[in-house]
């Protein structure tokens, strides 16, 4: 029933037996829809541009909607379609991830498991329901606000974790970020919010007593056998621990004369297959690793899991044990900033340390390094690894 709607007759209009559409003639595609219970229900109809398929699109309810806010929501609606949008259709998908929770799972599966290795992901994952989740998990991700997102990072700051609350507000800004250019919010409450410290890099290198004394106090150092040998194995090759952490049996290639491990583009940081000879050092501390791994598929299985040894397990050991080191303000990573250091003093050019890094802005950072040079640098590899490796057996042997 198409007739010239007034605000009188939508306030006064008489429910009938069943429910019937009142078509607005002032406004194309505008009805009022009235149920036989007398609930007035505003919607626009629209022809869809890309197949001619008639599409409806709920505004709201009278009399939280008036007839005025009525027909300009339906002539803001009717200016999306004819710039060949379908309201419709956006309005479904924003119900989807009607939740934060919903929409940074979205995020994992189209925007995390393609993108990030599998380390990154894990971590994210654990800020997401160690800190964020249970702030605002279960509210509506466009009814988040800044001050939401301000809360939970001071939490994490609060706790002395600075440097990590900086990585919790970055994560929350990418998945907001990445649903608005998905089109399924239309907010980002992270804008304008600051991080809660500057960074500044460390400079943190052990020294060769350092050295022989961690590596000989992991022997009776609180932690696993295991996690033991993985942090040996990230100091003998310079890796990062997550990825030494996650080797598979796979990955290894015990050649007689060239044993190498090649890591697949789906667990290294910049998503590319990185190969690292192995020194008969790391060579020594793989067989043994892989003899006490078993049948697993792992070089250190978890012992709770189908699954390799978390990264943070080793975070958590060196947690555990930094009395009987005896090692003033060490972490993890510091055995990267040592490798790299200790090669350097031993004539390695810094570009063969930036490779056995497998520091991308040095291998690809160039169209020549990207796109023509497909040599692999094993060579040259192979021989600071080894170099690094007698050193570091003279200082523990």
């Amino acid at each position: 029933m198409s007739k010239k709607l007034t605000a009188r007759f939508v306030e006064t209009v008489v429910p009938q037996a069943r429910r019937v559409e009142y078509r607005d003639a002032h406004t194309r595609g505008l009805v009022l829809r009235v149920t036989p219970k007398g609930v007035k229900t505003w919607a626009v109809i629209y022809t869809r541009k890309s197949d001619g398929k008639k599409r409806r699109i709920t505004i709201g309810t009278f009399p939280g909607f008036g007839l005025e806010q009525a027909r300009c929501e339906a002539q803001a609606i009717l200016a999306e379609v004819a710039r060949g949008e379908d309201p419709a259709n956006k309005t479904q998908l924003r119900k989807q991830f009607l939740t934060f929770e919903g929409l940074s799972a979205a995020w994992v599966e189209r925007h995390g498991k393609p993108n990030k290795s599998l380390n990154t992901l894990y971590d994210d994952q654990l800020m997401l329901s160690h800190d964020i989740l249970p702030a605002i998990g279960a509210m509506k991700a466009e009814e988040v606000t800044k001050r939401d997102v301000i809360e939970i990072i001071d939490e994490v700051a609060k706790r002395g974790a600075k440097y990590r609350s900086n990585r919790v507000l970055a994560l929350t800004r990418s998945i907001f970020r990445w649903g608005s250019s998905e089109d399924l919010i239309r907010l980002d409450p992270t804008q304008g919010v600051r991080p809660r410290t500057i960074e500044r890099p460390r400079d943190r290198v052990l020294s060769d007593e350092e050295i022989r004394r961690f590596w000989r106090a992991l022997d009776d150092a609180p932690m696993t056998s295991a996690v033991a040998t993985i942090l040996r194995l990230a100091l003998a090759t310079g890796q990062r621990i997550g990825e030494v952490a996650g080797m598979t049996k796979a990955e290894i290639e015990f050649a007689p004369s060239h044993p190498v491990w090649t890591l697949p583009g789906k667990r290294t940081k910049n998503r590319l297959v990185t190969r690292i000879p192995l020194s008969p050092l790391a060579t020594e501390l793989l067989e043994a690793a892989i003899t006490e791994a078993g049948d697993s598929s792992y070089v250190f299985p978890s012992r709770a899991s189908d699954a390799p040894i978390s990264a943070h397990a080793a975070t958590r050991a060196i947690a555990r044990a930094r009395a009987m080191l005896g090692i003033d303000n060490f972490r993890v990573h510091d055995l990267r900033r040592t490798v790299a250091t200790s090669m350097a003093s031993l004539g390695i050019n810094p570009y063969t340390i930036s490779l056995v890094l497998d520091h991308v802005s040095v291998s690809k950072g160039t169209v020549t390094g990207a796109v023509y040079v497909r040599y692999s640098f094993d060579q040259e590899k192979r021989h600071a690894l080894d170099t690094w490796a007698n050193h570091l057996e003279s200082l523990i042997r």
